[in-house]
């Protein structure tokens, strides 16, 4: 079979040179990686939330996330609180340092992924987008059994 043909691998391609974007064009010289980039834009639309969500939202294994959250924390960007609901669960935000940096590369982001929305016309963005949806549903259910 043609790797090429396998939908996994191009998404994983595309998202990869994404990535690879976002780094050069937004990140360059900020002294965030895309990692903390993509928890602070999470925390930043979801607000305070915990370790499982992020995971989940991030689509990254708990270890990793949990290094992740370590290395956002040393940097000042979030702050762990412990959970009402649970005592042994972290709940984790932003920090001001995180939502300053947010507010400063935010633009940046933004103007990266109007030059990708750019290369399609309305309609082939909103085919695109549910298209998208429809595949990451998918992956879930596969996943979470959701």
């Amino acid at each position: 079979m043609d790797l090429e043909k396998l939908l996994h691998y191009r998404v994983q391609r595309l998202a990869s040179k994404m990535e690879l974007i976002t780094s050069r064009k937004v990140l360059a010289g900020s002294g965030v990686h895309i990692g903390e980039w993509r928890l602070i834009c999470l925390l930043r639309e979801h607000g305070q939330t915990n370790h499982k969500t992020i995971s989940r939202k991030l689509s990254l294994d708990p270890g990793r996330t949990s290094k992740l959250l370590k290395a956002a924390e040393m940097k000042d960007m979030i702050v762990r609180t412990s959970d009402p609901n649970d005592g042994r669960a972290s709940l984790f935000a932003l920090t001001s340092v995180g939502k300053d940096l947010h507010e400063q590369l935010w633009p940046k982001a933004v103007e990266v992924a109007d030059g990708f929305h750019n290369e399609f016309a309305t309609p082939e963005l909103r085919s695109l987008n549910s298209m998208l949806d429809k595949a990451i549903e998918y992956a879930n259910s596969r996943i979470f059994g959701d």
